[in-house]
């Protein structure tokens, strides 16, 4: 269907149609909160993917307690959080997935093989906490909130529910004995998350640090 069969719009629903743009865009204009530096997406870690990691995990201990570590994966995150004013409207351009939180109860086995695989992808969206050290495409060492990984012991993992069924090779991930779904959607946490920071004077940054070192 183009122009050939419909060359002039109807005034009455182009004029619906420009209300609800116009709108949309007042909402989408928003400021919410300023980011004091760009904020980007990469591997082993990355500014951005270990911002969205550690409000994850904020967020699934207000309601679990205690969590052992989030994850979150690059391919999730479409574009860079710049410098400056952050509008509702930046935070749909980087999450724009409808994906949910998820916190699920895996094994130790289960976790060492999923820390495996992101040694051989050579990095990927943790939480802080953890301490990866990959030398070869193998772990060389692991900790998980100062503790060496326990195969015996069952771990919490917030993530979103694209990756708890085991999609972008995070298979491990169908090895959960329990799953706790949601409706809470990423990028509402993500908003949720700036405005919080924002109300509290906090800023909205974050830092590569030692929870993936690649050594070569």
């Amino acid at each position: 269907m183009d122009s050939t069969w419909d060359a002039k719009a109807n005034p009455q629903i182009q004029a619906l149609v420009n209300t609800y743009k116009e709108n949309m865009e007042k909402e989408m204009n928003v400021q919410i909160g300023t980011a004091t530096e760009t904020l980007t997406k990469g591997f082993p870690q990355s500014t951005l993917s270990n911002l969205t990691a550690d409000a994850l995990k904020e967020r699934a201990e207000k309601t679990e307690k205690q969590v052992d570590f989030a994850v979150i994966n690059n391919g999730g995150l479409r574009t860079t959080l710049n410098k400056g004013a952050i509008t509702i409207g930046n935070l749909y351009e980087i999450y724009p997935f409808d994906n949910a939180l998820v916190v699920l109860d895996l094994p130790g086995k289960a976790v060492k093989e999923f820390f495996d695989f992101i040694a051989k992808k050579g990095g990927e969206g943790l939480s802080s906490g953890i301490q990866l050290t990959v030398k070869g495409g193998k772990i060389e060492s692991l900790k998980i909130g100062n503790q060496p990984l326990d195969e015996n012991k069952l771990y919490r993992i917030a993530t979103v529910d694209y990756l708890a069924e085991g999609n972008d090779g995070m298979i491990a991930f169908k090895q959960a004995t329990h799953v706790l779904s949601s409706n809470e959607m990423l990028r509402d946490i993500m908003i949720d998350y700036v405005k919080e920071r924002t109300k509290n004077n906090k800023e909205i940054n974050a830092k590569l640090d030692n929870r993936i070192i690649i050594d070569f």
